[in-house]
């Protein structure tokens, strides 16, 4: 039985049953086994299935939503081959590049790039501002954007005092990545006083 119900392209996981179905047209659905409960609660539930731009391969993300503790774990879906967990796949947000061949996520403070074998890089954007008084630390990553074959990531930091105690300032950055290397391109820092995070947009 599968714990998903698909109406007019609404996709809702109710969490019932042992495998959720992604549908892809003529070349059928795809039974995708949930992810094991390990005794906790609520189980693991789907979210609405990510296609890629070829429409020959999807991005399933089961979530556990819990009191502070949350985790993900993303199946890499295709008609006629096994279903691939990705490893180390706790992301919040999920795009694929535009020629399918690699899907990108972002965790609280860390980019990754998976290609459709599984393969996985990853950056831990490095925010300015730590000297020799203070110290910088990533809150979270706050939004991905594609533009001209490049990756841009947006995050929140936050300000310490090296001293200790709680964080002085929050600061936001925008990173940009070349793909599929994912390797740093270039860093927009965000305008003085800015209290939100901006577009993750490339000039």
């Amino acid at each position: 039985m599968w714990g998903v119900l698909l109406t007019l392209g609404l996709f809702v996981d109710e969490g019932l049953g042992n495998t959720v179905g992604v549908p892809f047209g003529g070349a059928g659905t795809v039974a995708v086994p949930r992810p094991p409960d390990m005794g906790l609660d609520p189980p693991p539930r789907a979210q609405p299935p990510l296609y890629s731009p070829r429409g020959d391969a999807a991005a399933l993300r089961f979530c556990r939503d819990i009191p502070k503790y949350s985790t993900c774990q993303v199946f890499l879906v295709r008609p006629g081959l096994p279903t691939r967990a990705l490893p180390r796949s706790d992301v919040q947000r999920l795009l694929w590049s535009p020629d399918g061949r690699f899907l990108i996520g972002a965790g609280a403070n860390t980019v990754r790039l998976w290609n459709l074998a599984g393969g996985v890089r990853a950056q831990v954007p490095q925010p300015p501002g730590a000297g020799a008084t203070r110290l910088v630390r990533t809150r979270t990553v706050t939004g991905l954007h594609l533009r001209r074959g490049e990756l841009c990531v947006s995050l929140l930091a936050d300000v310490f005092r090296k001293s200790g105690g709680p964080a002085v300032a929050g600061r936001t950055a925008t990173f940009r990545y070349a793909l599929p290397a994912l390797r740093p391109a270039e860093r927009a820092p965000s305008p003085p006083g800015r209290a939100t995070p901006p577009p993750a947009t490339c000039p």
